[in-house]
This record gives C-alpha cells, structure tokens and sequence, in this order.
C-alpha cells in the first residue's frame, strides 16, 4: 500500500513540478476537472483525489474529481471525448480503457485518436477477496467448491473489461471453472456486496482492499500480478 501511494505521490510531484516550470504559461487559470470512471471509494478515485490534492496546492487552483461510473468505463470516456481540448478537463484511466475497443462492438470515440496520454501514475495487484466468515480458507476451498457445483458461484468486479474482470475470467480458464462474472461501477460497490453477503468473493485492486484487509472484514486467499 506505502509503495502504491509512493508512486501516486511521485507522479503527482512530477506534474506539479512542470506547472511551476511552465512559469509562462497561466495555466491552470480555473479550476481543473478530473473524471474517475468507476464509483467513489476505489482504486483509481483514491489515486484521483490524491493527485488532485497534490497539484491543486501547487497550481494554486481548485481540482475537481466527478465520479462518473458506467459500462466499464465509457460513460466517463465519453464525458472527456465532448469536453473542450483545453486541458481542463482529464481522466484518470485504468486497464479498461485500452480494452473497451476490443470488448464493445461501436464506442462513440476513437480510443487512440481522441485521448493523449500524460503520465503513467501506478500500479496495483488485483487480489481475491472473501468475507472474513467465508467458509472457504483458500483458494483451493474456492475451486473445488466451482468444480463440484458448477455455476454456483459468483464474482464482483468493477466492470466488464476492467483488470479485476479479467482477473476473474484468467482463473475461469486456468482452473477450468464455471464462475458468474457480477459487474459493479468500481470496486468499492463490489466490496459492499461482498460485506453484505450478496456475492462470496471479488476481484479488487490492492488499495481499495488494504484497508478490509487490515480491519479483519475480509480474507485474501489469492493475489494476482
């Protein structure tokens, strides 16, 4: 977790630190719009109001972080594809971004004309999540129990085509098992269900997970890299 945030804070430092070199340039004269694609309490939206933090301190202008959640991503996509291209407005991506094209028929934007990269910020683990009361110890418990009922089973994750979806859908096709992929609009709703009671494990990212990890709420018997 340390290490995760010590590269959100690097990255953030970085962008901070060419604002204050670009002394000749006034931006940001107003305040600066980020969007998250997934749900508040994530992964990406962690990292998103750490970096906005981060550089609205130094820019001296307000950051905006809006959730914008939705079919994996698109929906926030979109919102950034209409906006201006002035640079006040940008978004965090995560893995689903660069998959999207390959897992819906017609998106309404080019994926790799109408976005231009700015910073790698981080990266993170995906981790298999269980309820700390869950009857399965391991993920041996979890594989036998697919294998013995087949479909009984089901997994949250944050999205169709997010990393955590395909996490689930890599260990479909390597044990041979028959599990129900639970789309959610990031991996914080996911966790709630899984505390609720309402699915029996999830794919989520290290830093949404660290902290149900670290109050004993949940169990990891597996951890994806």
């Amino acid at each position: 977790m340390n290490r995760w945030f010590g590269v959100a804070a690097t990255a953030a430092a970085m962008l901070a630190a060419a604002g204050v070199a670009s002394a000749q340039s006034p931006f940001p004269s107003k305040p600066v719009h980020i969007f998250v694609p997934y749900a508040a309490g994530g992964a990406v939206d962690i990292l998103a109001r750490t970096l906005g933090d981060v550089v609205s301190r130094q820019w001296g202008q307000t950051v905006v972080v809006e959730n914008r959640p939705g079919a994996g991503g698109l929906v926030a996509s979109q919102a950034l594809a209409s906006s201006p291209p002035d640079g006040y407005t940008l978004i965090l991506v995560a893995s689903g971004h660069a998959t999207n094209p390959f897992l819906y028929p017609k998106i309404p934007y080019d994926t790799f004309k109408d976005f231009s990269p700015i910073s790698l910020l981080a990266s993170s683990p995906n981790i298999l999540l269980v309820r700390a009361d869950s009857p399965f110890k391991t993920l041996a418990d979890l594989i036998a129990q697919a294998r013995a009922k087949p479909g009984s089973l089901a997994f949250g994750h944050a999205g169709t085509g997010t990393s955590t979806h395909l996490a689930g859908e890599l260990l479909k096709s390597l044990a041979k098992v028959d599990l129900n992929a639970i789309p959610y609009k990031g991996g914080a709703p996911a966790i709630n269900d899984l505390l609720g009671g309402q699915i029996p494990m999830s794919f989520n990212n290290g830093p949404e997970s660290v902290g149900q990890i670290e109050a004993g709420t949940v169990r990891a018997p597996a951890q994806l890299s």
